[in-house]
This record gives structure tokens, sequence and C-alpha cells, in this order.
């Protein structure tokens, strides 16, 4: 018995969910990959707590550091890619260090997301979002970029 596209998509969407929590990364959002209309939730996707050292801020728009996070959304001819977005200043600092581009990985010729690359691309991004300074990232925004 051949998959639906419904289930084919609910079946991606959980194995990355069930690879990202095993990591200590949490579900966002209002949907949950169990739904179809998971892909379409702008909201929907993972975050890293242990950004910052696991220190809380308050969220202050333009100016709170983001996350380490990622979801599913769509590239550029409309095709479903996988998104991370490293932990730092969303608007850009101008830094490297906290450089926060989105890096944007299409699925697998399977319809699936490359767990491999993925497993690469978190071993190096999750310790530098545990190591970043929430201070220091602030600075960088309202300061310009620096060179930590």
């Amino acid at each position: 018995m051949t998959a639906t596209p419904t289930e084919l998509l609910i079946a991606r969407q959980l194995e990355v969910h069930d690879h990202v929590l095993a990591r200590g990364w949490r579900l966002d959002g209002d949907t949950g990959p169990g739904d179809a209309g998971f892909l379409d939730d702008a909201t929907a996707g993972w975050s890293y707590p242990a950004s910052f050292g696991g220190a809380r801020t308050n969220t202050v728009a333009d100016a709170t550091p983001v996350l380490l996070h990622c979801y599913f959304t769509f590239g550029d001819e409309g095709d479903v890619v996988f998104a991370v977005v490293p932990a730092g200043n969303l608007r850009g600092s101008g830094c490297p260090v906290h450089d926060t581009r989105e890096r944007r990985f299409p699925l697998t010729e399977a319809g699936r997301v490359d767990l491999v690359t993925l497993t690469t691309v978190l071993d190096e991004l999750e310790p530098r979002a545990r190591a970043h300074d929430v201070h220091a990232l602030v600075e960088c925004l309202y300061f310009g970029p620096c060179t930590r």
C-alpha cells in the first residue's frame, strides 16, 4: 500500500520532531507535526531552549535576540525545504559570530529531511547558541558589529 502525500508529509514532520526533541529542543507554534496544516502554520517549528545558556529574557520587538530554531518552509521555487536559523540578532548584526542567516536544506529524493546533514549542522550551532550572551548580542545590535 502506498502512502498518501499527507501521510508522507506527517511522517517527515514526525521524524524531524523526534530527532530534535531527543536533542533537547521544544515544539513551538499552534499546531503539531501530526497536523496536515503544520507546514502552513507560520508559528510552527522547533526552538532550542538552551540558547544563551538557558537564560530567559523579556521579549522586546526588534531587539530581543532569537533562539536557535528550525522549521519547514517553502524554497524559492515553491518546493518544501527545511530551514535552520542560528541563535543571534535576527535583524543581522553584521558580525559572523552573531550571524542568523537562514540555512535551507532541500529534502532528499525520498521527500525527507537528511538527518545526517541536520545533525552535523546542529552539532555546530547548538554549542554556539548555548555560549551566546544576551547582553553581548544586544550591544552588538545597537552599537555595531563586534568581533566576539
